[in-house]
């Protein structure tokens, strides 16, 4: 009996141990499937409607006890000066419709939940501000992660937003604090600020998002006036945003660079890729970019430049972006030469920007619409001859029955881009670097430094180039026609000297041909 009894009791609480697991289990259950019927409102007085929806209520905290599946909107709140606080729980949509939806509201908290599978997660619309979007996950929304449109004084912390088409977006806003956010994998953005000024961003980490980080602005230069340090990072590369440097250089390990306002700054050497842009000019003159490679800025652009001149873009290698290089309203003096532009939508796009920009020696291969010319731009697309001009892939096929011009590398057709703009001498072969020694001099010049021309290296490098023609005519066995251009060469340095360029590089223009010169 006394065995049985012991056995009777194992087998009850064996039972009530299993009912209570089944209990657990459907509790369980049953917190994991309720939903909303419809959209939840907390209403201007402070009741909440439906008044069975899973909300508690304490003073001006507001708790989510479940989560929330709605088909509709997820949340609109309707009153000011309150805490949502989503105790962990889960805002979920249907992939349509807004998860929580703020309109001129002020001082509202939304904290500590997952928002997912809307068509936007968190909008603050109208005049919204001294909100608080902090410790929040915002994912799997089909468009927007967190959208800041019309308001000011916001602050967005210490959320995680992924997986949505946009990560957090700023328009027509301004004064909002974006900090501590980690924002990856979204399909198109992750933070993006569009006429949107005087924003804070601090230890933001982007991505895995097809373009980390960008900027525009439809409010002219003013909507770019932001304070993005470099404790923003993109692909775990810092932020380089500078507004009214003086004479710097970019360092080597950036992943995004704007310049606005900028005089006389260095860009070299950098791998600039998946962002709105891989280098922003804004109202910048005087500046440098320089053998870096521009790749992969998705529906973005190599190098963006607005209201900036006396600019030198060279070198770079500008590659699988939307626009290779975007110039709009630059009216003068940039200097764009010995770039490899290729497999870009456009590769060049002039937006009215015109007078006495140059565009020579970049190779321009097999993007889809090579040049692209607006508003009656005009510009200089050669150097001259036997200098030359630009290196076209679609050249032959657009031209079949071109010849070679006295042998001199050079096509006899010019290749036409519109009614105003043409290359009068193109290039037979793609631009190749300098030889080694040239490559050398130019470093020099550079170096010594002067006033006027050669500061932004338009007479340096038109006659360097002529070396480099020199070069290729030896090496190509025409050592008369070089020994006209180098003598002619020698001429005109020793005019330009002390007018253009300095004493010292004239030297050393002289001394390099001659030194051509004696090894013939």
């Amino acid at each position: 009996m006394r065995e049985r009894r012991k056995m009777n009791r194992k087998t009850v609480s064996g039972m009530m141990l299993t009912l209570l697991l089944i209990g657990t289990l459907t509790l369980a259950f049953n917190v994991q499937s309720v939903k909303a019927v419809g959209t939840i409102y907390i209403r201007p007085d402070g009741s909440i409607d439906p008044s069975t929806a899973p909300i508690a209520r304490d003073g001006d905290i507001y708790t989510l006890t479940n989560n929330i599946f709605s088909d509709a909107d997820g949340i609109v709140i309707e009153r000011d000066n309150m805490t949502l606080d989503g105790a962990g729980h889960t805002v979920q949509g249907s992939g349509s419709r807004m998860g929580i939806y703020l309109s001129g509201r002020n001082n509202v908290t939304i904290r500590n939940m997952e928002i997912k599978a809307f068509y936007d997660g968190v909008l603050l619309l109208e005049d919204s501000s001294g909100n608080n979007i902090s410790g929040n996950s915002v994912t799997g929304n089909r468009r927007l992660g967190v959208l800041v449109d019309d308001s000011f004084n916001n602050s967005i912390s210490r959320n995680s937003i992924s997986n949505n088409e946009l990560g957090i977006r700023l328009q027509y806003s301004s004064h909002n604090i974006l900090s501590a956010n980690n924002i990856t994998k979204n399909e198109l953005e992750g933070i993006y600020l569009h006429s949107s000024l005087n924003n804070t961003l601090r230890s933001n980490r982007m991505a895995w998002n097809k373009r980390n980080f960008g900027v525009s602005s439809w409010v002219g230069v003013g909507g770019f006036v932001n304070d993005v340090d470099v404790s923003n990072t993109v692909d775990d590369k810092p932020i380089i945003y500078w507004i009214n440097k003086r004479d710097m250089t970019v360092p080597v390990d950036a992943g995004y660079v704007a310049l606005i306002d900028c005089t006389r700054i260095t860009i070299q050497n950098l791998n600039l890729t998946n962002n709105a842009h891989g280098v922003l000019l804004v109202s910048t003159t005087n500046s440098t970019i320089t053998e870096n490679d521009m790749v992969s800025n998705y529906v973005g652009y190599g190098i963006f430049s607005w209201f900036s001149s006396f600019n030198t873009i060279s070198g770079n290698s500008i590659k699988h972006n939307n626009y290779g290089i975007y110039l709009w309203d630059c009216s003068n003096h940039n200097s764009i030469s010995e770039n490899n532009i290729t497999d870009n939508r456009y590769g060049i796009y002039l937006w009215s920007s015109s007078k006495s920009n140059t565009f020579c020696h970049n190779n321009l291969i097999d993007n889809i619409v090579q040049v692209r010319s607006t508003y009656g731009a005009l510009n200089i697309w050669d150097d001259g001859y036997p200098s030359g001009g630009n290196y076209w892939s679609d050249y032959e096929e657009r031209y079949p029955d071109a010849i070679e011009l006295d042998g001199s590398g050079l096509w006899d057709t010019p290749y036409f881009i519109d009614e105003n703009n043409q290359d009068n001498y193109p290039l037979m072969e793609p631009w190749t670097p300098l030889p080694r020694t040239i490559n050398e001099l130019k470093t020099e010049i550079e170096e010594l430094g002067s006033e006027g021309e050669i500061d932004n290296q338009g007479i340096v490098r038109s006659l360097i180039a002529k070396l480099n023609v020199a070069q290729k005519l030896i090496d190509n066995g025409k050592t008369d026609q070089a020994k006209k251009i180098l003598n002619a060469f020698i001429n005109e340095v020793q005019a330009q000297s002390e007018k253009h360029i300095s004493p010292d590089a004239a030297e050393l223009l002289i001394e390099s041909a001659e030194h051509i010169l004696s090894h013939l």
